[in-house]
């Protein structure tokens, strides 16, 4: 018989494993978070799939939904899928959205949202993959900032420079999509994730999320966009890169910058 529960701290445990990897710490920190919402699907007793919602008003991310294969083509993506719905019409949210990356399991996902009703999907951005063998020792290792650019460590912007961020973003400098307080700064990689001033202000940052020991992904980067069509956001890249590779450990790891896409399903 399976059996759909949202689970708690103590139930949590045995579906970690069914989470991707880039989200398992994150779930695990989350617990007692009243915006965060994980659903394990039990098949028989037995943990075979899990879904995992993030309450972000005006909508609701569906950031994870997996099911292990032996169990697919079962009903169970669906069913887990109807409880996700379920649960953003109980929060008084009327859009649950989903962002994924492009791979082997994305057509069958896109048909299992097609069944359910939801938009169609549509492409949000494209991963670029390197490593440090293929980057570093080529072209992160020409291209370099001058001054009076100045990149640093996301975590050395100071309160005062965060607070101005934050005022200009109100103003519609950055898309909310490239907001970089849109995860707490524990999230971000802190040797990889930067910030780039210009005579002496910020004018752009490059924030990235380790996915594993030797692999890190670009989540945001942004600009300021008079400086945007001369390169600032590749010489950031580059920065990122060297930075990264500096660290003997790393020479055959792995960066990406985030093929992907986008869906979503309004309640009327």
């Amino acid at each position: 018989m399976l059996t759909i529960q949202r689970l708690d701290a103590q139930s949590l445990r045995p579906f970690v494993l069914l989470v991707q990897p880039g989200l398992r710490r994150s779930i695990l920190e989350g617990q007692g978070d009243p915006d965060q919402i994980v659903l394990g699907a039990l098949f028989l007793g037995q943990p075979v799939g899990v879904a995992v919602l993030h309450l972000n008003q005006p909508t609701v991310g569906l950031t994870d939904l997996y099911v292990l294969p032996d169990y697919r083509r079962t009903g169970i993506g669906s069913t887990l899928l109807a409880a996700a719905e379920e649960e953003a019409r109980r929060s008084g949210v009327g859009t649950l959205h989903t962002l994924y990356r492009a791979t082997e399991h994305t057509p069958p996902f896109e048909r299992l949202l097609a069944t359910q009703g939801w938009e169609t999907p549509r492409l949000q951005s494209k991963v670029y993959w390197t490593t440090c063998s293929a980057g570093y020792d080529g072209w992160a290792q020409r291209y370099r900032f001058r001054r009076p650019y100045e990149p640093v460590l996301w975590a050395e912007i100071t309160e005062a420079e965060r607070q101005a961020i934050a005022r200009r973003g109100e103003n519609g400098w950055y898309p909310p999509t490239l907001d970089p307080f849109q995860r707490p700064d524990d999230d971000w990689d802190p040797e990889t994730s930067l910030g780039l001033r210009y005579k002496g202000e910020v004018v752009g940052w490059l924030l990235t999320l380790r996915e594993a020991p030797d692999q890190i992904r670009v989540e945001i980067m942004f600009v300021d966009p008079p400086l945007q069509r001369l390169g600032r956001g590749i010489l950031l890249i580059c920065e990122m890169i060297r930075r990264y590779c500096n660290d003997g450990d790393y020479a055959g790891a792995a960066t990406s910058t985030a093929t992907g896409g986008s869906a979503q399903k309004t309640r009327g």
